[in-house]
This record gives C-alpha cells, structure tokens and sequence, in this order.
C-alpha cells in the first residue's frame, strides 16, 4: 500500500511540475509577445502624431489607410484594432487602459496640440486559448494515468500479492486451505487451476501417504514374521552345539553354519526394522532464524476459515514473539497433524494452539475438547500404526502422531501427550529446545 500511495504522489507531483512549468514558460512567452506589441504601439501613436503634425490630415483616416501596412510590418505584434478617440473640450474626460492588453495613447496635432486619443487593443486569444487546451490535455492524461494506476493497482497487483505466495505454501506445507473463489477476469482461471492442482496433490499425497503406511507395515510384518523362524533356527543349532541330535550326524561345523545363516537373517531383520521405523518428513529440514508469531499467523490463516466453516471455536496465541531458530514449515506440518486430529478425533467443543517460550525452549501446546484417551493408551499414541480406542470408526493408519514425533525428534525436540479431566481435553505439547 506504501508504494501505491508513493506512486500516487510521483504522478501527482509530475503533472504539477508540468503543468506549473508549463504555465510559466506560456506566462514568459505572452509577456514578451506584449513587449513586442507595445514597441509597435509607440511607433504606429508616434507616427500618427508626426503625420497629423506635418500635413494636418485626420487621424481617423491616417489609420484607416495604414491599418493594412502596420499589420504587414509588425506582424503578430500589430494591434488587434486601433480607435480614434476625439478630444472634447466641452466634457471632462479621463482615459486610461482597462489591461494590459489596452493602451490609451494621447497624439498631438500641429502645434503641439493635444488632438485627442488612440486606443490600442493587442491580442493574446491564440495564446490563450493554446494554453487553455493544453492545460485540459494534461488535467485529462492527470486523471486518465491516476486512474490506470489505481485501476492496475486494485485490479492486479493487489489479487497478485495476495496470491504470489500460495505456490510456495503449497509446496512447502502440501495440504493447505484452497483459494477463494474468484470471478476477476484476469485470476478467475489461475485461481480455479491453483486450486484444481491443489486438489490433485491432496489426493496424490494421501495416496502416497497411504501407499507408505503398507509398505511399511509389510515390511514390519517380513520382519516379525521372520524372527519365529529365526528363533527356532538358533535353537536348533544350540541342540546340536550340545549334542543333542549327536546320534544324527550332524557336526559341529553344521551348526557354525547355521548360526551363521542366522545371523545374517538377523541382521536383515534389524535393517527392515529399521527401515520400517524411519520416518521421510523428519529428513527435510531447513532451520532459520524466524519470529514464533509467524508461525502463529501461518496456522491462523490456514485452519480459521476451516474452523468457522465447521463452527468450531478455534483460538492461536502466541506470547510476545520470540525469534527462534528452527524449520517453520516442518513445525507448521507438525501443528497441522495434531490440528487434523483434533477436528477427527475432538466433539467441536473447541481447539486452541497457544505457541510461548519457557526457559531454554520453546513450547506449542494444541488443545481440543472431546472424549479422553485411557490413561493406559497415551503411552502408545505415538507410535506407528497403533490407533486408540476412539479411532474404531476413524479413517486412517496411524502413523499421523508417530511423523510428529519424529519430526519434534528432528528438531532436536519432543512431543507430549496429557489428559486433563478438568476441561475435559486432551492436550499435545511440542517442546523444541534452544
């Protein structure tokens, strides 16, 4: 909005500056056209008055003849008329010019002989009437540019502003709030593609996200599946290490190999486990240096309208604005998991995130109001794929609290779960220390 204003200002000082000068320099050029005029004047009155007195002739005519040869010698500095006024004796009369434009000049007759009066009239309509139209070309292009400008400005770049970002917040955050509705004829197609394309990598994501949670979960069941085999192996090679299948054959080289094999198995097994276990959100960290209240308005302007739309009071704070040195967008997904949980998983009572700094670190509470976990289950709420007993009828695969957890873990932070009976809500604490 600043640079809007300045640039009003620019337009607004420009056509000021061209317009003064411009009145200024045609200010110049009339006041010497006058100069010009009023040399003619004194010569032509001169003239008259040396005429009259030399050959007694009338001063009305002496102008009628010469009016046509004035005009070819002075040019455009010859008056636009010249009146003869006579000299009356009978009445008191006094003439002086009304403008500038108008001269009164006294000529003299023979000897020396006040004859009466010349009125010069010079003209500066052309002039005039030239500034007249330049002075509304300008005041036209004044307002036709303000209004381009504020035109663009409501019209473009503002719609442009509040959308240059979304590309970004998509491909960072993954699953955010679609953009409104627009009917702007210059972002109405842009704003239903973005949110087309918004809606695909939703669905991509969730495949994805699903797609992961099997395999992981095959790959979990391989590797718990092969430890009963495993189990049986090294027991069976431990009866033949002491001779206890000794009437089969069967030597002590056999069962080296054998525990070998196994131990090779158990190892793969490990590796499975592991890859199993390993989480592909808490990998892409970014830190940097931000304000937490970014943070806070980030959340508020994704979840507020999603929460009205759902009518569920929903509240972010964020006390003071400590700067904190971390990966905004990772914390941002971790909050968003938690938040997705307590719309699934909360009556609509009520969430509230409240984002501060306690001592060395730095604490992101999200709270929501419905039924609580047993306090046996919360142990096990962030591990992967385990669903607590209010998930029966809820879709998903358990692994939504297990990322957050690993990602806090990322973050050199934790992640903590608590009920508390006296509000009835379940509250999710991620602490991040500094």
């Amino acid at each position: 909005m600043k640079k809007f204003i300045r640039t009003l200002i620019m337009i607004t000082v420009f056509f000021a500056v061209l317009a003064s000068g411009f009145n200024m320099c045609f200010n110049a050029a009339m006041k010497e056209q006058l100069k010009r005029c009023n040399v003619a004047v004194n010569r032509i009155n001169r003239e008259i008055s040396d005429t009259m007195a030399e050959s007694g002739a009338s001063p009305e005519e002496l102008i009628a003849e010469r009016t046509d040869a004035w005009k070819k010698t002075y040019g455009s500095s010859a008056p636009r008329s010249i009146v003869f006024i006579p000299l009356s004796s009978s009445e008191n009369t006094f003439y002086t010019s009304v403008d500038k434009r108008c001269a009164v000049c006294s000529i003299y007759g023979k000897d020396n002989e006040l004859a009466g009066f010349v009125q010069y009239t010079c003209s500066d309509d052309v002039f005039a009437n030239i500034r007249r139209i330049l002075n509304i070309i300008i005041g036209v292009c004044f307002l036709l540019i303000t209004g381009a400008v504020i035109f663009i400005h409501f019209a473009v770049f503002k719609p442009f502003r509040r959308l240059s970002d979304y590309p970004e917040r998509l491909a960072r955050l993954r699953d955010i709030q679609k953009l409104p509705e627009s009917k702007s004829r210059y972002f109405g197609k842009y704003v239903w593609g973005m949110n087309m394309l918004t809606d695909v990598l939703a669905a991509s994501s969730h495949r994805i996200h699903m797609l992961e949670g099997e395999h992981q979960k095959l790959v979990s069941s391989i590797a718990h599946g092969v430890k009963t085999p495993l189990a049986n192996i090294r027991l069976y090679t431990d009866a033949v290490r002491t001779g206890l299948y000794s009437d089969t054959g069967m030597s002590s080289d056999i069962a080296d190999k054998i525990d070998s094999n196994t131990a090779k198995i158990e190892s793969m097994a490990a590796e499975l486990m592991t890859a199993s276990e390993a989480s592909c959100d808490g990998c892409d960290i970014e830190k940097e240096l931000f304000p937490l209240s970014e943070l806070a308005d980030l959340v508020r302007s994704e979840y507020t309208d999603r929460m009205a739309l759902l009518r569920i009071p929903f509240t972010v704070e964020c006390i003071n604005a400590p700067i904190m040195d971390s990966d905004k967008y990772a914390l941002y997904r971790a909050v968003s998991q938690l938040l997705e949980n307590a719309m699934k998983y909360g009556d609509g009572n009520g969430i509230s995130v409240k984002m501060m700094k306690q001592d060395d670190s730095f604490c992101i509470s999200v709270r929501d109001k419905g039924e609580l976990l047993p306090e046996n289950e919360l142990p096990y709420v962030f591990r992967s794929y385990w669903r607590g007993s209010n998930a029966a009828d809820k879709s998903g695969c358990g692994i939504g609290l297990y990322v957050v957890h690993e990602t806090a873990k990322a973050l050199g932070g934790s992640v903590h779960v608590r009920r508390i009976e006296e509000t009835s809500e379940m509250e999710f604490v991620i602490y991040i220390e500094q």
